[in-house]
């Protein structure tokens, strides 16, 4: 689509915008900066697709899409489950190999003091509590959907397994499932959490559905993130962008890198966007 074609007021039909959370449209205080809701607000009036891509559960999502004015399908629980909230029912999900309890339950008896989450559908289930897991729900407000269940209790389809605690031990864990995981692969979405996750998801296959129920033209999706689970995400869409205060090796798939998520890592986007846009006409 050339300059011509791309009046001013819609400069932005048909162009995607994918968003991961935490260090990229959240600030380090975990609130979106207003700068951010500002940018979103003239990106969705042009004409523009916004939502998020996160490894939070639905829940959690939601409360965040509604404050940022999401107008898409979102990718939650890295590419598990992809929730329209318009419809409130998953758009996609995908669910974890029917062995994963034997394997939660072996991490566990090796490492008993390693929070356990399950994500099933719209609940969380504790089974084993410490202080990352207690923060995480203080952090992302979805005690409404906890159920404490004991170990031996699992429920039979999963979407996701985290464990929480500290690094340390979680890269314990990881060599001690290394050679273990069938179905199944584990992932750090931060320094201190842990994942397990259904074999091919990941955000990309998250964006990859997005697209495909929003009928975008792939050629015209972007994405802004920051760590190492965006990675496969960014390598998925046509225009990668990634935040400041990302590591250096998650900036090297960047086709443009923003400042710090605390002064609005979305506003840089959309702001280089809207300048590359009306220079060119197109991504």
């Amino acid at each position: 689509m050339d300059s011509l074609k791309r009046s001013p007021d819609r400069l932005f039909d048909g162009i995607l915008l994918l968003s991961d959370l935490d260090g990229t449209l959240l600030n380090r205080k975990k609130t979106i900066p207003e700068r951010n809701l500002e940018a979103i607000r003239r990106f969705t009036a042009r004409g523009g697709r916004f939502t998020i891509a996160t490894g939070r559960c639905p829940r959690s999502a939601e409360l965040i899409a509604e404050a940022a004015g999401v107008n898409s399908p979102v990718v939650t629980l890295n590419g598990a489950v992809v929730y329209d909230f318009q419809a409130d029912r998953a758009a996609s999900q995908v669910f974890l190999p029917d062995s994963y309890p034997e394997i939660v339950r072996r991490v566990h008896a090796a490492f008993p003091r390693i929070g356990i989450q399950i994500y099933a559908g719209p609940w969380i289930y504790v089974a084993n509590a410490d202080p990352i897991v207690e923060r995480l729900f203080r952090l992302e407000h979805t005690g409404r959907y906890r159920r404490d269940i004991p170990v031996n209790e699992l429920p039979g389809e999963a979407n996701k397994v985290l464990f929480g605690g500290q690094n340390e031990e979680l890269q314990k864990i990881r060599a001690f499932l290394e050679g273990e995981l069938h179905g199944m692969y584990g992932m750090f979405t931060e320094d201190v959490y842990y994942e397990l996750l259904p074999n091919h998801t990941s955000k990309g296959t998250g964006v990859r559905s997005v697209v495909k129920v929003c009928g975008v033209d792939p050629a015209n999706v972007v994405a802004v993130g920051d760590y190492y689970n965006d990675v496969d995400m960014l390598k998925t869409v046509a225009y990668p962008i990634v935040a400041g205060n990302a590591p250096d090796d998650v900036k090297m798939f960047a086709r443009f890198i923003t400042g710090d998520c605390d002064n609005g890592v979305v506003a840089d986007a959309i702001e280089h966007l809207e300048q590359r846009l009306t220079r060119l006409g197109r991504l």
